[in-house]
């Protein structure tokens, strides 16, 4: 962050990440600047697991686009719990 224009650079991590003093010693991050950026870090982390989804199903299925349209035609409500 020191080398920033005014140390204002923003900071993102997809989580868990190493917290200076707080999770270890050394870690990636100084725990002033995650403090600083909390609620955007914790917005981009939150999209973690769609990302891993989307990961597993393109290495899963050839053409998922193909597959993502047949379930949009067949019309099945989703339900919600």
């Amino acid at each position: 962050m020191k080398t920033t224009r005014e140390g204002k650079a923003l900071y993102l991590h997809c989580l868990p990440a190493d917290i200076n003093d707080v999770s270890c010693k050394d870690g990636e991050v100084e725990a002033s600047v995650f403090d600083r950026y909390r609620d955007p870090l914790y917005k981009e982390a939150s999209y973690k697991p769609y990302v891993i989804a989307a990961m597993i199903m393109l290495a899963k299925f050839a053409d998922p686009a193909h597959i993502l349209k047949k379930l949009e035609e067949k019309g099945t409500p989703r339900v919600l719990k």
